[in-house]
């Protein structure tokens, strides 16, 4: 297309207005009916089956007098503390097409997902 349009373009990602490149995936934009971001919320799993892990073995040890044990219990809860600390949310790009809806994108830079949606219905909208 000769007078296509680019509405953004970083980290393999490029929108224009004939087009949504996601890495080797490319979706045309006249095919997508509306744009949704979606937030899926941290995972919190692992991290507290390792700090509920250290606690036991730290309270075991506190029983059982192994200091060795529970210097073991003491670096489990720590590193599920730290764990925890470090989860974030997951945001995706999700396109409302005519065969469903396909998640296209995911990140967890809120920021950077916002940039695109913005992008899409620029995109959208210029399609008329």
């Amino acid at each position: 297309m000769a007078d296509e349009s680019t509405f953004f373009q970083s980290r393999g990602i490029a929108v224009t207005n004939a087009r949504f490149i996601v890495g080797a995936q490319t979706f045309a934009v006249r095919g997508i009916t509306s744009v949704q971001g979606v937030e899926t919320p941290a995972s919190y799993g692992w991290p507290a089956l390792l700090t509920l892990l250290g606690l036991v073995i730290m309270a075991l040890s506190l029983f059982g007098g192994e200091v060795g044990v529970g210097v073991f219990g003491v670096l489990l809860f720590a590193a599920g503390i730290w764990l925890f600390t470090r989860q974030k949310p997951k945001f995706a790009v999700v396109l409302r097409t005519a065969g469903g809806d396909v998640t296209a994108y995911e990140s967890r830079n809120r920021d950077h997902i916002a940039e695109i949606i913005r992008a899409l219905n620029e995109a959208i909208i210029s399609h008329g």
